[in-house]
């Protein structure tokens, strides 16, 4: 065991050492600040502008950078756009997105207009076009080495992690004292930084394999073919975003709402979350460099499984606390695990698009779950959303097992 951890510590320091994946890792802090406090300050807006839960499932359904309508639309088509033309240009569109989004989330707290907040999360959710390029830019960086794949995906994400610690906390305290344009403020000066170092240091890495593929031209129905055999961990994926996505996009809602804690203590909520993944993230690659994609990936659902139980009986916020810590454990098993997959198994001159058209997928499938999780709760109460997470996330973990691979095709 100690030779192996040696070799992930050898890895990391490797992988950091190349220009883009160091740049990455770079923006991936610096985005990591408002990331963090956007993760629970984010479900509180809405109810600040005297808009309710059932309010938040539309624009979280919506706007939510992970499975909402938006970016799941944006991100096939990027994603292709980038296999044909670079990846560079895609990540950069993205960055100047997002800037401007932080403008209209200003707007939207000047004015409290409910269009102007529609068209903020709308665009907040596009701004995720460049993420499965992001995937593709670490996989070729790396020359595609499984192990340093795994092993880059899992730095990046730790490292992106690391200022969610305490941005939550610091977040729900400067909400108190300077209101929520403030925190838009931050963010947009953040990302603007974020633009910076994609400008002066990311790489493009299409070159050859754009040489290679000759007069390949933007085609919308490449943008959305799925490549063979990937229909069924696909499906899986997707059902796992549902079961999150009914709970998980407006659980901090819920619980404020349910027993009166303040911004500042779901600002801490989501600090310990953040302090676990980082606590976590190196068993996590571990377990994925030992166990494969797949069971790593099932072992994640079955903690998410567990989280919902969680929630479903606890009622004090120390308890609270503690689930935290098992959310966290899950992020960190699931998130370079299913980079590595994706990267592993995607054709030649697919991999932006097929990180995209997953991501497509997942969103698609997953963006009702934060309405029908908002009006469970309305017509409910607290624990039908929750009990509703807790019966698909079980069918994903026994699709997992099916359809995830567990090696590489070579």
């Amino acid at each position: 065991m100690a030779r192996k951890s040696e070799g992930i510590l050898r890895t990391s320091r490797s992988v950091l050492l190349n220009r883009n994946v160091r740049a990455l890792a770079i923006t991936g802090i610096v985005s990591g600040v408002y990331l963090g406090m956007f993760n629970g300050i984010l479900q509180l807006f809405p109810g600040a502008l005297g808009f309710g839960v059932a309010t938040l499932g539309i624009m979280m359904s919506i706007g939510n950078r992970f499975t909402g309508v938006a970016t799941s639309i944006i991100q096939p088509f990027a994603g292709h756009y980038s296999d044909v033309h670079g990846r560079k240009p895609v990540i950069i569109a993205g960055s100047i997105a997002t800037i401007a989004s932080m403008g209209l989330f200003i707007g939207t707290a000047v004015t409290a207009s409910w269009v102007l907040m529609f068209a903020a999360f709308l665009l907040y959710g596009a701004s995720a076009l460049g993420n499965p390029v992001t995937q593709a830019v670490v996989a070729e960086s790396v020359g595609l080495d499984e192990r340093k794949m795994g092993v880059a995906y899992s730095a990046i994400f730790l490292l992106g992690t690391i200022p969610g610690v305490v941005a939550p906390y610091v977040a729900g305290v400067a909400v108190a004292e300077y209101g929520y344009p403030f925190i838009f403020m931050v963010a947009a000066l953040l990302e603007s930084i974020d633009l910076y170092v994609y400008l002066k240091e990311l790489s493009e890495t299409k070159h050859e394999e754009r040489a290679a593929q000759g007069g390949r031209g933007f085609s919308f129905r490449e943008a959305l073919r799925l490549p063979k055999g990937s229909v069924g961990y696909s499906t899986a994926l997707a059902l796992d975003a549902f079961g999150f996505g009914i709970t998980t996009s407006i659980i901090y809602a819920l619980i404020a709402d349910r027993f009166g804690y303040s911004p500042a203590e779901i600002g801490l909520l989501v600090g310990v979350w953040s302090l676990a993944i980082i606590a976590t993230q190196y068993p996590a690659t571990q377990l994925l460099l030992i166990l494969g994609p797949r069971r790593t990936l099932a072992l994640s659902e079955l903690l998410g499984t567990l989280l919902m139980v969680g929630w479903l009986v606890v009622n004090s916020l120390p308890l609270f606390l503690l689930l935290s810590v098992v959310f966290g454990t899950s992020v960190s098993t699931w998130v370079p695990g299913v980079s590595s997959m994706l990267m592993t198994h995607s054709p030649s001159g697919e991999r932006g698009s097929l990180g995209g058209k997953v991501a497509a997928i997942r969103g698609l499938v997953a963006f009702p779950g934060p309405v029908i999780g908002g009006f469970l709760y309305a017509g409910f109460g607290y624990q039908a959303p929750i009990l509703a997470s807790v019966i698909v996330t079980l069918a994903a973990t026994l699709m997992i097992l099916k359809f995830v691979p567990e090696t590489s095709r070579s």
